[in-house]
């Protein structure tokens, strides 16, 4: 198989195609056009749904509470009891430096048509999916294999590593897309920061490694303004030739 690093809207639709269950289908379909987490995927609640204006609130979960150990300054999750260092009682510690924001999207007429029979006996303050994380990926990997991409063919161009088919993919491919249909214009590129949530646009930016398509399309016209057919440069004779006297 050739080698990936983010899935293409043809395998992205195929993939929802071949998957059976409406609530697999949501996951797929939501993950695709929203672009979101799935952390955040699984903390969206059925209130944060507005069907008729296509929004959703999505609750950012990146960043959490951390305590700070009192005797060595070591940092430790939120709920941590003890230092993971020197085992000083964390559980009288106050956590501090939560983050609450969460960001509005839209998303499109098909999402919601998945969307709507899915949560009409739903209520409000039940989550719009009631699964673990873990299982979400099963789904994900399960939807990619239908379609032929089995084992681990997505490619991390930054860290060469290569990967099964995961729900962080769907982010990716919208990313990419996005930057794509951008091209130089700073404002669209700048809202896909607002889109997927982004401190920095820094990170937004990471996504061009994903593709190689814009320093391709650069790569050709310099190429072409280099040895263009109708240059009137010539091909040198090669030296080898002329030492064997041919």
């Amino acid at each position: 198989m050739a080698v990936k690093t983010y899935l293409s809207d043809n395998e992205i639709l195929a993939m929802i195609t071949k998957t059976e269950y409406l609530r697999d289908k949501v996951i797929l379909v939501f993950l695709s056009d929203v672009g979101c987490r799935v952390s955040e995927l699984l903390a969206i609640k059925i209130e944060n749904i507005d069907l008729g204006k296509r929004v959703v609130l999505i609750p950012h979960l990146k960043r959490g509470m951390k305590k700070k150990c009192p005797k060595c300054g070591r940092s430790a999750g939120g709920k941590t009891k003890y230092c993971t260092n020197c085992a000083t009682d964390l559980r009288a510690v106050i956590a501090e430096g939560i983050e609450e924001r969460s960001r509005l999207v839209n998303f499109g007429e098909k999402t919601a048509q998945y969307l709507e029979p899915f949560i009409k006996d739903l209520g409000s303050e039940e989550n719009l999916i009631d699964l673990r994380r873990q299982q979400v990926w099963n789904i994900v990997r399960e939807a990619g294999e239908k379609i032929g991409l089995k084992g681990r063919c997505i490619l991390n161009p930054e860290t060469g590593k290569k990967h099964f088919v995961h729900p962080h993919n769907f982010r990716d491919s919208l990313a990419v897309a996005w930057l794509a249909f951008a091209g130089g214009d700073m404002g669209k590129q700048k809202a896909l920061q607002m889109h997927l949530g982004h401190r920095s646009f820094a990170t937004t930016q990471r996504y061009q490694k994903l593709t190689p398509m814009a320093v391709q399309n650069i790569n050709d016209e310099v190429r072409n303004f280099r040895f263009a057919e109708d240059s009137e440069v010539s091909v040198p004779a090669d030296p080898l030739e002329k030492s064997n006297g041919t």
